[in-house]
C-alpha cells in the first residue's frame, strides 16, 4: 500500500495503458497502486486493464498513427484542453507540455546528435533539424518539458537518465526526484517454474545439467546481443546453451546469420516474444544484459528477484547497475568486449559462485518493490503540492 496522504485526484497522461514493453510495465504498476489511496484518471490513446483498481479511463483520440510526431503533438493539444481544471495532479508519462509530474525513462531527443560533442556533428544535427518538421516537434515539446517551472517535478528513474536531462537542459537537483523500477516476482511464480525447469529444458532440447545464459530483449544491438553472442563463442561450448528472448524486430535475420557464421546453431535458442517471463527466468542458471544504452531496465531486476545469478553492464551504461553496490550483480565494466563476457560466463561455471550471487541479488530485490516506486511517485506529488502553494503565498 502507498504511504496515506489526503485523498486525491491524479490526471495520468499517457498514450498506451499496456503490460507490455518496460515502460509501459512501470506506468501500470506505479498507477494501479495509486488508484488503492486515490481517485486515478488514466488519458489514453490505448489500454487494457482488467485489475480490480478502480481507475476512470478516457480516451484521447487518435487522429493518426503515423507520422509519430503530429500523434504526439495533438496527444499534447488534447491532454492540456482534458486537463485544464478539476485535478489535484497532472502526472505525464509522455512528452507533453502541461503537466505537474513528469516521469522520464529515456534519454533527451537533443542529445541524440543535436548535442554531440564534436563541433561538425552539432552543426549537422542542427541542419537536419532546420529541415526536419519531425526533429522540430520533438525539439520543442522537449523544450516545453524540461523548462525551469518551479512548481513542477521531473521523476528520473535512474540517475543516469536525471544526469543526461541536466546535460541538455539547466534543470537544478531539486526539481529532480529519483524513483527507480520496481519488480514483483510472485514467489509461487518461481516455485511452479522450477518444477516446470526439466519440461521446458526438454521443449528446447536443453540438458538437465547443461548451463543456460538467458537473454531478454527486443532491440537487440542496443542491448548488446553481439559482444554476447561473441562472448558465447569463446566459452566451452559443451557447457552451455543460450536462450534468447525477445522479438529483434527486421534484425532477426542478421542474427541468425551471426550464431551460423560464430557455428553457434546448436547452443544459441531464439525463443521469440516470450508471453509469461516470469516462468523462463528459473530454468536460467545465468542471465546477461551487456546493455550498450540503457536508463532503467526491468529483465536484469527480475531475473534477480527470481533468484538468478545475474550479469549486467556498469552504471555508464544501464542505470539499473546504480544500484548495485555490495556485490548483488557481476558488473561488465566494458560491454563491447566480448574477451570480458566469456570471462564472466566461466567465472559463473562454479556453482557455489552463482548461487551467492542469486542470493545477493533476491535479497536486493526484495527492498526494490512496485510499493516503494508508487510511494517515491506519491513523495513527489506531496513536494509539488507544497511548490504550487509556496508559489502561490509568494505572488500573493
Amino acid at each position: 500500500m502507498v504511504e496515506s496522504l489526503p485523498r486525491l485526484k491524479i490526471a495520468v497522461l499517457i498514450k498506451r495503458f499496456l503490460r507490455t514493453g518496460g515502460a509501459e510495465k512501470y506506468a501500470m504498476e506505479v498507477v494501479r497502486r495509486l488508484a488503492m489511496d486515490h481517485e486515478v484518471h488514466v488519458f489514453a490513446q490505448e489500454w487494457s486493464f482488467d485489475g480490480p483498481e478502480p481507475i476512470t479511463f478516457h480516451k484521447i483520440p487518435r487522429a493518426c498513427r503515423k507520422p509519430a510526431w503530429l500523434n504526439q503533438l495533438l496527444f499534447s493539444y488534447v491532454c492540456r484542453r482534458a486537463v485544464s481544471h478539476g485535478f489535484d495532479v497532472v502526472h505525464s508519462f509522455e512528452k507533453v507540455s502541461t503537466f505537474d509530474v513528469m516521469t522520464v525513462q529515456s534519454p533527451c531527443f537533443k542529445s541524440s546528435g543535436i548535442a554531440a560533442e564534436k563541433p561538425w556533428k552539432r552543426m549537422l544535427g542542427w541542419m537536419r533539424l532546420a529541415f526536419s518538421p519531425r526533429k522540430l516537434a520533438w525539439m520543442w515539446l522537449e523544450r516545453e518539458q524540461f523548462s525551469d517551472d518551479p512548481a513542477r517535478v521531473v521523476i528520473a528513474v535512474s540517475e543516469q537518465v536525471k544526469r543526461n536531462v541536466q546535460a541538455q537542459y539547466p534543470l537544478p537537483d531539486e526539481r529532480f526526484r529519483l524513483a527507480y523500477t520496481g519488480v514483483e516476482i510472485p514467489l509461487a511464480t518461481v516455485a511452479a517454474s522450477k518444477s516446470d525447469r526439466d519440461e521446458l529444458r526438454a521443449r528446447w532440447d536443453i540438458g538437465i545439467n547443461d548451463l543456460v545464459v538467458l537473454f531478454v530483449g527486443t532491440e537487440f544491438k542496443r542491448k548488446g546481443l553481439d559482444a554476447l553472442l561473441q562472448g558465447f563463442a569463446k566459452v566451452p561450448r559443451a557447457r552451455f546453451k543460450l536462450l534468447i528472448a525477445g522479438g529483434g524486430g527486421e534484425r532477426i535475420k542478421s542474427y541468425r546469420k551471426l550464431v551460423d557464421e560464430l557455428r553457434l546453431g546448436s547452443e544459441v535458442r531464439f525463443l521469440g516474444l516470450v508471453d509469461g517471463i516470469d516462468r523462463i527466468y528459473p530454468i536460467a542458471d545465468m542471465y546477461v544484459l551487456p546493455t550498450l544504452a540503457d536508463p532503467c531496465p526491468l529483465a536484469p531486476l527480475e531475473a534477480m528477484a527470481a533468484g538468478v545469478a545475474t550479469v549486467m553492464s556498469s552504471s555508464t551504461y544501464n542505470g539499473s547497475a546504480e544500484l548495485i553496490t555490495k556485490g548483488e550483480a557481476l558488473i561488465l565494466s566494458d560491454p563491447n568486449d566480448p574477451q570480458e563476457i566469456a570471462a564472466t560466463l566461466v567465472m559463473l561455471m562454479d556453482a557455489q559462485s552463482r548461487a551467492v550471487l542469486a542470493e545477493k541479488g533476491r535479497q536486493l530485490m526484495r527492498q526494490l518493490t512496485w510499493d516503494k516506486t508508487a510511494a517515491d511517485t506519491l513523495s513527489a506529488y506531496r513536494d509539488v503540492i507544497r511548490m504550487r502553494l509556496t508559489c502561490r503565498e509568494a505572488t500573493s
